[in-house]
């Protein structure tokens, strides 16, 4: 049975760890919500505030029941399992680079894991995998009355075991530490709550460096090329689903200024059609005479998959 007092965060590290070093202006720790970053962006967007949210302030909640991914997928945090944490950053970009945000964010989580020994890696364009297998998911949005901010929610699977998993295709930190060779806390356990403690500190502490040299420079070249080279997605065989029910096949072979992936297409599909009697008739695939270069924007993109690989 878990220990829920043994497992949650701990609030004097992370005080100690992220406030009073001065890299964070507050961590603010709650049981449960229904979304670290809903709350983040109401917060933000509330007029009768009287001062705005500062840069750089951070929700965690010990269990998240009504968290949403990329195109409004629904994500749910066990309690004392995950770290479902939101930050509301300001960051000194130009608006035309802030989409590079998400992936900073990424690419601290990623640093972080690797720390450990788990080989971590971005998959285009939010998510953290460990040879294929998802640990973590982000997503950032703009509060509507505060346009000069960003929230960046992030959803790491910790304390959670093979028989929890929410998809095949998914891991935690506890499954790869074994995986790794290393000794992984039980959860329930008391060294299972400093695990998920000592992370959060180490995660948010990379960002808060990766961001500082953002900072210093006004852009965020000082850190792109890290931030590309983390992407497991280029030079891999890739599929793309798109919003109109269409899809492309190719090799994803780079990542450009603006974000975008940009794929040398090999084939594609029209439109999946319904049936008159409500069956599903996909169109076949057909192959470009010439492959050619495309890119695609993250909101162009319903889902990406690596062919050949776990989903």
């Amino acid at each position: 049975m878990t220990d829920s007092a043994a497992i949650r965060l701990d609030d004097a590290l992370l005080q100690r760890r992220l406030v009073d070093t001065g890299l964070f202006a507050a961590v603010h720790r709650v049981e449960s919500t229904g979304s670290t970053n809903e709350d983040l962006l109401e917060a933000a967007g509330n007029p009768e505030a009287g001062s705005p949210v500062p840069h750089l302030s951070v929700l965690t909640a010990e269990q998240q029941t009504g968290g949403r991914g990329r195109q409004t997928r629904s994500w749910v945090s066990p309690q004392g399992a995950s770290l479902s944490t939101s930050v509301l950053l300001r960051p000194s970009l130009p608006v035309v680079q802030r989409h590079w945000v998400t992936l900073c964010v990424g690419l601290g989580l990623v640093r972080a894991l690797r720390s450990r020994e788990i080989p971590a890696a971005l998959k285009w364009p939010n998510d953290v995998h460990v040879e294929g297998r998802k640990i973590a998911g982000i997503l950032a949005a703009i509060p509507p009355r505060d346009s000069e901010a960003v929230v960046v929610g992030c959803g790491i699977n910790v304390l959670i075991n093979r028989q929890q998993l929410p998809t095949p295709t998914a891991t935690s930190v506890i499954l790869e530490l074994s995986r790794a060779g290393q000794e992984a806390p039980t959860p329930g356990s008391a060294a299972a709550g400093q695990l998920r403690s000592a992370l959060l500190c180490d995660w948010l502490e990379e960002v808060a460096v990766l961001l500082e040299r953002v900072r210093q420079y006004g852009s965020i070249e000082p850190i792109r090329s890290e931030i590309v080279s983390a992407i497991s997605t280029v030079g891999q065989e890739v599929r793309l689903e798109l919003p109109d029910g269409s899809a492309v096949r190719g090799e994803a072979v780079a990542v450009e200024y603006d974000g975008a992936l940009t794929v040398e297409v090999r084939s594609r599909r029209r439109a999946v059609r319904e049936t008159g009697n409500g069956g599903i008739q996909e169109t076949l695939w057909h192959a470009e005479r010439t492959p050619r270069r495309e890119s695609f924007h993250a909101g162009d993109v319903v889902h990406l998959r690596p062919i050949g690989g776990p989903a």
